[in-house]
This record gives structure tokens, sequence and C-alpha cells, in this order.
């Protein structure tokens, strides 16, 4: 008995020093996630007679399709007089068109690509949050005005924000390279659970500042952690892994840099945006860093404090907005 106490002890340490990430864990996954695919419904309406179309939309979409309408394409409601006219010219306009032959030409016209790790991500989030309902997910194109679109109880992907670097059209607008690169279909997964951890754990610290902010994002990318447990470092945090390990050799420098400054207590809404905002690199450190560091050290952070609070559960830490407590209580030493 004793050695096989002792085995199945080292089986178990076994398995633990090999784990990459402790949140990845066997689960049951439920049935396979419904997305429903707007722009394929929207542009089967036939120009000439978009009001018949009309109501069968609304029913199907509710008030996404308002929303639609006036805010994402800036048409207008439908009880407007010339509203046919107005959706028909966005049917019909030869950039809208031809966005739309790109997202069928990279996505297809039925299961998208992504839909597989959508489906285990919400499965996850069930098991970790059985009292929250997962939003529903569909696509839309937006004529790239937005990447995510998060409306009560939905998310919404606009797809012509995934169509791979170096689109045509992001050539055309002369869209930046630092945003061009993540334009592509394996960063959706990341992507929505980031508007999945923002729409259900809403920012609503104690203290806005920079050290709250760094932190939340902190916690949003374990939440991807736990959600998308085999995702690659580059797709969670959009860097290449050039940029990943600078992170890597210059976390300690970059840690002591915000100290020295007194930034980290900073409530100057520039300073944080460019710590933690997205960019070409993050001002406040070397033109070699990525953009948003905040939000990678912000995560180390994290980690440490998981590391040295092994009973804090996935669903304390999410609704946890001491952010000043976490950082205490991390014992971070980069």
């Amino acid at each position: 008995m004793k050695k096989a106490w002792i085995l199945s002890i080292f089986l178990f340490l076994l398995v633990c020093g090999c784990s990459k990430n402790r949140w990845d864990i066997k689960i049951d996954v439920n049935n396979e996630l419904e997305i429903n695919r707007f722009e394929q419904d929207l542009f089967s309406v036939n120009p000439d007679s978009v009001w018949q179309s009309v109501p069968k939309l609304e029913q199907k979409y509710g008030a996404f399709f308002d929303l639609f309408n006036e805010q994402i394409i800036r048409i207008g409601g439908t009880n407007q007089m010339d509203y046919d006219s107005r959706l028909s010219g966005f049917l019909t306009d030869m950039d809208i068109t031809g966005m739309l032959a790109e997202v069928n030409r990279v996505f297809g016209t039925g299961k998208l690509p992504f839909s597989n790790e959508l489906t285990e991500a919400w499965s996850r989030f069930n098991f970790y949050f059985p009292e929250i309902q997962a939003p529903n997910v569909q696509t839309h194109l937006s004529g790239l005005n937005q990447s995510m679109v998060v409306d009560s109880g939905l998310i919404s992907v606009s797809l012509d924000k995934y169509l791979g670097a170096n689109n045509k059209y992001y050539q055309m607008l002369r869209l930046p390279q630092y945003q061009q690169k993540n334009m592509h279909p394996q960063k959706i997964a990341t992507d929505v659970v980031l508007a999945l951890g923002t729409s259900e754990f809403e920012f609503n610290p104690i203290t806005d500042n920079m050290l709250s902010n760094m932190l939340y994002y902190g916690k949003l990318h374990v939440l991807i952690d736990a959600l998308l447990p085999n995702v690659d470092e580059t797709l969670k945090w959009g860097y290449t892994e050039q940029q990943l390990e600078w992170c890597r050799k210059n976390e300690q420098s970059m840690w002591l840099s915000i100290v020295d400054k007194k930034a980290l207590f900073s409530t100057s809404g520039r300073e944080i945006s460019r710590m933690v905002g997205e960019g070409p690199f993050t001002a406040s450190f070397s033109q070699k860093s990525p953009g948003g560091v905040g939000q990678w050290i912000g995560y180390q952070i994290v980690m440490s404090y998981l590391d040295h609070n092994s009973q804090v559960t996935l669903q304390q830490l999410m609704r946890e907005n001491d952010y000043q407590k976490i950082l205490n209580e991390s014992h971070y030493r980069p």
C-alpha cells in the first residue's frame, strides 16, 4: 500500500509538472455552438424588394437588426421612409459586395472554421460559470467598422475584419501593419473570449488607475487560458515570437521603470492608454516593444498572485476588483 501511495503521488506530481496550464482540464463538451450568419441572411435580400424581407430579419435578429442599421452601417432605422433605398445602396455597393466575396472565400458560407474552438470555450465557460448564460454568437459584415459587437446576450463577429494580413482591402485603406497582422481568422476565438470577458466581468475597480487597468487585462488573459487552454501565446497576445521574447527579457526593467516613474498609480487616461492600448509599440518603452505591453505585465502579476494563492478559483479571480490586494498578495518580483 505504501509503494502504491508513493507511486500515485509521483504520477500526480508528474502530471502537474508537465501541465503548462492549470485550467487545461478535461470537460464534457456540450452541443455544438450554433453561430448565426447574419451577413448571409442579409445579402440574400433582393435589393429591389427590401420591405418584403425586413420582417423576417427583425424576427430572427431582434434588437441587433436595429443596432446594425443605426450604429454599425448608420443608414437609420426601418421607420424611415427611404430605409429601403438606403439598405439597397449598402447591399449593392461595390466595395461591400467585394468584401462579402472575400468573406465567403475565407470563411465559406456554411460552418465556420472557428466554431469548434468556440464550442469548447463556451462549454468551459459553462463549467466554470454555470450561473451565467453565455451570450449567443453570430457574424456580420460591418464595412470594416468594428471587430466585435457586444450587445445584451450577444456577441457578433465582423468577419471582414479577419480576412488575413495584407488583404487587398486593408492595403487599399492603408491600415497600419500592427493592426493588419492580427486581422486573420485564427485571431477570432481569442477576440471573442476577450469580448465575453469584458461583457460578463465589467471593469469596476475601487480606483481607476494604471494598476487596475493592467491587472484587469491580466485577468481577461487568464480567462483566455481557461477557455482556450491550447491557444498559442502568439495568438493570445497578438505578438510575434520575437516580441514575446523581448517582453520576457525586459520584464524586470519594464517593471522597475513603471515603479521608478511612479506611473503605477497614475490616473491619467492618456498614460493608461499608452500602456495598455493598441499600438505599434508601447511608448513608455523601446520601439522594439509590442503595443499594449502593460497588459502582458498585468498578466504576469495576476499569474504570480495565483501561484501564491492556489485556493483562489477562477470565479473568485474574475470577480475580484481590489487590484491593490492582487498586487500585494502576488509578491511579484520579476
